[in-house]
């Protein structure tokens, strides 16, 4: 009697275990994931998103999980939120780093990475060629200012230009120029650019006064007839910058001299 009791005890527990698992089974939601609701032209990459202070911020959808999401935001002096049962807004509220934390009732979770960070744009420098006119100059004396501007840029092939824009215009902001790509010795400014209309005026003054003028624009328009024969996708840019009167003392019959920096097209 004893043991038929106790057989019939393990059944039970036997039988609510099997119970208990498939009602577990039936409540396994999937993961929990966000789309963007919108074709916007946002950095949202493997859950982290950077957005601009001056955006209006990025709106997503919901996905998977039991459906009843529950969004918390730790740090509120980087980011805020609205969700309406339905669709995510994420608005950036000041510089930094934070997570949005998305969970349900099924224990999933989803940690949106978010950075607020001022935009940048960087030139990465490929090549120095210096561009020489002159009717009146001897080849010698034309092959002499071109070595002497490809000799010493402000940018050596392999350095860079970071411009990071401080205004909602990208009018102005901060530059950080790595003279070539092995430096450590970066350089500091501000700038200023304006825009024509087929090409970019840039003005930068370092933290030491010095200062530069650029043209920033695509090599078909900035140096006619150039012969560009390399095949990236997107057109070849360049950094110009004129360098005509460090040698029109030396050279009176000089017309007018570039320092041309080669700015590589990228693979679409």
């Amino acid at each position: 009697m004893k043991k038929t009791l106790v057989r019939s005890l393990l059944y039970i527990v036997l039988l609510a275990g099997i119970v208990s698992f498939a009602s577990c089974k039936d409540d396994d939601y999937g993961a929990i994931f966000l789309s963007l609701s919108s074709e916007a032209d946002l950095d949202f990459t493997d859950s982290v998103l950077t957005l601009s202070p001056y955006s209006a911020g990025a709106t997503f959808h919901i996905s998977g999980g039991d459906g009843m999401y529950v969004i918390t935001n730790p740090d509120t002096t980087v980011i805020d939120y609205r969700y309406d049962g339905n669709v995510l807004t994420v608005i950036p509220v000041g510089l930094g780093s934070a997570e949005l934390n998305i969970t349900d009732r099924a224990w999933n979770r989803y940690t949106l990475q978010v950075t607020v960070a001022y935009p940048e744009t960087t030139y990465t420098i490929s090549r120095i060629e210096g561009v020489v006119q002159g009717a009146e100059l001897t080849q010698s004396q034309t092959l002499a200012i071109q070595r002497d501007i490809e000799s010493a840029p402000l940018v050596q092939a392999g350095g860079k230009y970071v411009f990071t824009y401080t205004d909602k215009e990208a009018a102005s902001g901060i530059v950080t120029i790595y003279p070539s790509a092995s430096t450590s010795n970066m350089l500091h400014g501000i700038f200023t650019q304006t825009e024509d209309t087929d090409q970019t005026r840039i003005h930068i003054v370092l933290t030491n006064g010095s200062t530069y003028e650029f043209i920033l624009g695509m090599t078909s328009v900035l140096l006619p007839g150039y012969d560009d024969s390399r095949t990236e996708t997107s057109p070849a840019r360049v950094l110009m910058q004129d360098v005509t009167e460090t040698y029109r003392s030396l050279y009176p019959a000089l017309e007018k001299a570039y320092c041309v920096q080669h700015i590589p097209g990228e693979a679409l």
